[in-house]
Order: C-alpha cells, then sequence, then structure tokens
C-alpha cells in the first residue's frame, strides 16, 4: 500500500486578538500535554521526535530548554490524548473551520472532540503528525524566540479568531430570526403553514407565495403561478455591526445575489446592521435595488419599516396586517 501523506500547511499567525479573551481565565492545553507525557516513556518520545522531527528544528527549541513534543504532534503522543489535536491547531493558528472544512483534515476532527481514533484512521495518524510536524517546522523557524508562554500566546490569538468567528455565525443566526419574525407579522393572517425553514401565504390572488430561509440567498421568495414557479425576490441579510468589514460582507452579498440572478430572481435586497450611503454599498453590491438597516426596519415606528413593508407586501400580493 502507498504511504498516505497531507499538505503540510503554512502556519497561520495573520489572526487577531478578540476582546472575549478577556474572560478566560485559564487555558488547559498546557496542563493537558503535559498530563499525557507524565504517562509515556519520555525516552521513546525523544525516540520518535528523532525519527519525524528535522535535527535543526528540535535544535532551535531545545536551546530554549523547550521539549520537542511542546511543538511538535508525534503520533504516540496523540494516540494517547487525541484531544491534543485541538493543542496543534490552535498552536499553528487554524480556528476549526480553517482546518476541518477547507482541507483533507475533515475526518480526524473526532479525535478533537471525543478524544477517540476510529479504527479506520489509526493508520493515517503518521501522516497526519507528519503534516503538522512540517507546519511547527516553519513556525519555529520564523521565531527567533520560543517559550511556553509564546506556545500559549499563539493558541490564544487562535482561540480569540476562533471565537470572533462563532460570535459571528450567531449574530448572523439572530439577524435571520429577527427578519424572518418580521415577515411574519407583515404577511400576518395570510400565513398558511410554516416550518422551520419556509413560510407559506395564500395571497390576494388566491396563489401560493412560498418563502424561504437558508443561504444564497439567506430569504427567497417565489410565487406559484398556473404553469410555473415565479422567482421574486432575493434577501441577503449582513446583520454584523462591524463597520470596517462591511464592503467584504457586501461582497459577499453580491456574489449570493448573482447566483439568485442566474436562477431567474429579478429583485434583489441587502439588510445590513450598520449605517452606510448607499452610494457606497452599491459599489460593493451593485446588483443589490435596495438597502435596508436591519435596526431600522425592525422598529415599527420609523420611515424605514414602512418602506420595507410596504415594498414586501407588493412583492407577495398581499396587503398589511401591520
Amino acid at each position: 500500500m502507498a504511504s498516505l501523506h497531507f499538505p503540510v500547511l503554512e502556519p497561520n499567525l495573520q489572526v487577531s486578538f478578540y476582546y472575549k479573551l478577556r474572560t478566560i481565565r485559564r487555558l488547559h492545553l498546557r496542563e493537558a500535554l503535559g498530563g499525557t507525557v507524565k504517562r509515556l516513556d519520555v525516552r521513546c518520545i525523544d525516540a520518535a521526535l528523532s525519527r519525524y522531527v528535522g535535527a535543526d528544528a528540535i535544535a532551535h527549541v531545545a536551546q530554549f530548554g523547550i521539549r520537542g513534543e511542546v511543538v511538535f504532534a508525534v503520533p504516540m503522543v496523540l494516540a494517547a490524548n487525541p484531544f491534543l489535536l485541538g493543542y496543534y491547531r490552535l498552536l499553528l493558528g487554524f480556528s476549526q473551520k480553517e482546518f476541518y472544512q477547507k482541507g483533507p483534515f475533515g475526518r480526524f476532527k473526532g479525535l478533537e472532540e471525543q478524544g477517540h481514533i476510529p479504527d479506520r484512521l489509526a493508520d493515517d495518524l503518521e501522516a497526519l503528525c507528519r503534516s503538522l510536524i512540517g507546519s511547527a517546522e516553519t513556525l519555529v523557524d520564523g521565531l527567533e524566540r520560543i517559550s511556553t508562554d509564546i506556545v500559549c500566546q499563539l493558541q490564544l490569538l487562535t482561540l480569540g479568531a476562533q471565537f470572533r468567528g462563532s460570535e459571528n455565525n450567531r449574530i448572523g443566526q439572530q439577524a435571520a430570526t429577527d427578519v424572518r419574525a418580521l415577515i411574519e407579522s407583515i404577511a400576518g393572517s395570510y400565513v398558511r403553514q410554516t416550518t422551520r425553514r419556509t413560510i407559506v401565504l395564500q395571497n390576494e390572488s388566491n396563489r401560493r407565495v412560498l418563502i424561504e430561509f437558508s443561504a444564497d440567498p439567506d430569504v427567497c421568495v417565489t410565487e406559484q403561478l398556473a404553469t410555473d414557479v415565479r422567482p421574486t425576490l432575493s434577501i441577503e441579510i449582513k446583520g454584523g455591526a462591524d463597520a470596517s468589514n462591511i464592503h467584504n460582507r457586501l461582497g459577499e452579498a453580491e456574489k449570493s445575489h448573482l447566483k439568485a440572478r442566474s436562477r431567474g430572481f429579478r429583485e434583489f435586497w441587502t439588510i445590513i446592521g450598520v449605517d452606510l450611503d448607499d452610494d457606497a454599498a452599491r459599489r460593493a453590491s451593485p446588483t443589490t435595488g435596495l438597502f435596508f438597516n436591519l435596526a431600522r426596519i425592525l422598529d415599527s415606528t420609523t420611515s424605514d419599516y414602512a418602506r420595507f413593508r410596504d415594498r414586501i407586501c407588493a412583492l407577495m400580493g398581499v396587503q398589511s396586517s401591520t
């Protein structure tokens, strides 16, 4: 059988230290590694390090009094405590999404989450460690000095980015929930059925209108005609309040709207969580026909709410109940 190889990833050091880390009292990664090593024969670990890690990399960390397994993932240590895959992933600067969803490493996610190596992956462990070691060799080569504190700080930097990713997901989910509740309240008595992802209306022309909540786009409205389904409206929701990243989020909205256009949609709206001049917003998403501010359309006393209500009622073919 041919030996298995995984790519050696470039360590990701372009991450930011976010405010949520202030709430962290203690990170137990160092203790987890120390406890694992304590149960093993250090002479065997040294032999594994000599086998898998380049002599220059071992010498570089050793000059600062750091044992090799603090930086380099050898199979016997990872086999003794599969949870430690998270230790090495964080050290190399990869969020869970980057590591497990964008490459061939998704099969190993259970090691970090469940602390277990399935029989089907046992033979792949060496190839995984060689990949991690190659990345770690690149990392230490770029560091003038290294210590256990520096290792911990690098892990915290990655964890901060991971927290921000989770927070962005939470904000996005909440914004989608709020928009769904808004549309449902506007539709009122026209609603005939709801599921976790859909709202079904019967409009003034006795036609079925389907509102779907998913992705690409976040919301799409279609109308059932006598012989066909008419794509009516594509809505993208970018509810984050971080103005510094709004142009990137509008770029994502533009890509989604272009996909919707290829499916026959002709109306495109984008809901954002920050104040932005329409001209600037349209440069980032020229396909968007209307931009709405999330907070203002959720406030029924504003003109933005009235504008959103009137427009969506017209497209759905209903009269507002609010």
